[in-house]
């Protein structure tokens, strides 16, 4: 556990003597008093609290004690609509939410305003600036906005220090007095990320500020694969290394756990195998033995790399796959899991979230439920901040809709969504990290039910060795190896 006792051993009598003089419009939980005590005691902090465990509010409160006069907020396109709701019902300040052109985002930072909030991705069209044969280039110039204070939601997307929205975070935070960092799934068991989020939030202080330094002192290379020919690198810990880097961090940050907090219903998991089709099974024979597919009208070939053919291996369960350099896609005769998630759907009276991966799912399962004459929004990638929130809101207000379509690339942090108590997981996830997001969207503060959690599994597809590789070393690449060589000996 991370962060210092003392701070989590503060009796409510002391908290309450803390704050005798601060008034909040929404009163603090306890973890969250603890949390702004540890926060007053440093300007450069990460909260590694669970999901669901009110960081936004935390983060707002912990910028007014420690009187900041500009924040930044960076974070998700899908957390947008926490933020407002906070910063809208839960304090005095004034903000906004930038979106539009690059023209429109910068009239925007020039308005008046106490926080400012942006998406990652949104922070390029600022900072940064398109040039032919070079990509984007940083615009250092451009950093002229004067926020004392960066706040970054969900820290673990800067985890790639040769990302330019890394770099872009990296280099806000040089600029500002005060940088908070937040996160309820920090990584996915690869300790190298902390490096570059810890050189973004307290410049270096906890991890320094070489990558190749910190890898070398606890990190060994091991190379796996050789005997299948297709080799691949991973620098795993040595021994002690994992507890030396979190004594290292101990000092700036501070780690509760749901179950610290309040309490919460249990979650059931259930895994529900589909049977296959015989189309299915022919065709997945085929990728596998690098022999064309055939249908009509066509024969195509997939192209023998792993990863491609990992992917068409995992679209091929949800009853699809593309091709050709223009992304075509080839539908199967028939989709049970689409046939079991309308049955699912009609057996329960509850709200639902959906959660799928491909775009071509998204079409899919939108006719299907269309067909099923069951009532829907969606929250996907390509749509923008106003519309994304709509839909959200709309599904948790409308009585009348059942089901939210969230595509996992884009949907799985950042809003609340308790109003429903069942999760579907229409494409199987293997990253513990994003699953726990996906999970928390309705297992958090406000959810009375007890949970239920299905993953649909197409039988004797990749799908279930996904679901066996689920780990910190989830890989699809290795998934779809290990899955290829057990094929072979059947």
């Amino acid at each position: 556990m991370l962060g210092s006792f003392e701070y989590k051993s503060l009796s409510d009598e002391e908290l309450a003597y803390i704050f005798r003089d601060v008034s909040f419009l929404r009163k603090p939980m306890r973890h969250q008093y603890v949390s702004l005590a540890f926060g007053m005691g440093s300007k450069r902090i990460s909260l590694w609290h669970d999901v669901g465990t009110g960081k936004t509010l935390c983060a707002l409160y912990l910028a007014k004690l420690q009187g900041c006069k500009r924040t930044l907020v960076v974070c998700p396109h899908s957390a947008f609509s926490s933020w407002r709701r906070d910063l809208r019902d839960y304090t005095d300040f004034s903000y906004s939410f930038i979106i539009g052109s690059g023209r429109e985002r910068k009239r925007q930072l020039k308005t008046v305003k106490d926080v400012h909030v942006i998406t990652y991705a949104g922070l390029k069209t600022l900072y940064a600036k398109l040039i032919k044969g070079q990509g984007w280039v940083i615009q250092d110039d451009s950093f002229i906005h004067g926020f004392d204070n960066i706040i970054l939601d969900e820290d673990h997307r800067c985890g790639n220090y040769e990302s330019l929205q890394s770099k872009l975070c990296y280099a806000l935070s040089r600029k500002a007095d005060y940088c908070l960092g937040m996160t309820g799934t920090l990584t996915d068991g690869s300790f190298l990320e902390l490096f570059n989020i810890y050189r973004v939030i307290d410049l270096g202080k906890s991890l320094g500020t070489n990558f190749f330094a910190y890898r070398f002192r606890y990190f060994d290379k091991v190379v796996h694969g050789k005997k299948y020919g297709r080799q691949w690198v991973e620098w795993e810990l040595k021994p002690g290394a994992e507890q030396e880097i979190l004594d290292r961090l101990s000092n700036s940050t501070l780690c509760y756990e749901r179950e610290e907090c309040f309490e919460l219903p249990p979650v059931q998991e259930v895994v529900r195998y589909i049977p296959p089709t015989k189309q299915f099974l022919d065709f997945q024979a085929d990728v596998i033995n690098g022999r064309p597919l055939k249908i009509p009208g066509s024969s195509i070939t997939i192209t023998k790399k792993i990863k491609a053919v990992a992917h068409v291996l995992r679209e091929l369960p949800s009853g699809f796959f593309y091709y050709g350099e223009d992304k075509s896609t080839y539908r199967l005769k028939k989709n049970p899991k689409l046939e079991a998630l309308i049955d699912i759907l009609e057996d329960t009276s509850s709200k639902v979230v959906v959660f799928y991966w491909y775009r071509e799912e998204k079409v899919i399962l939108e006719q299907g439920l269309k067909k099923a004459k069951i009532s829907f929004c969606s929250a996907a990638g390509g749509m923008n901040s106003d519309d994304f929130d709509d839909e959200i809101e709309r599904f948790s207000k409308d009585k009348s809709v059942k089901v939210l379509l969230a595509q996992t690339t884009v949907a799985t942090e950042g809003f609340d969504a308790f109003v429903a108590n069942v999760v579907v997981f229409f494409t199987p996830l293997g990253s513990p990290k994003m699953r726990k997001q996906a999970i928390g969207r309705i297992q958090r503060k406000g959810q009375k039910k007890m949970c239920l959690v299905i993953d649909l599994v197409l039988e004797g597809s990749m799908e279930e060795r996904v679901i066996q590789n689920r780990g910190p070393r989830f890989n699809l690449v290795k998934s779809a190896m290990d899955y290829i060589r057990d094929f072979h000996k059947e």
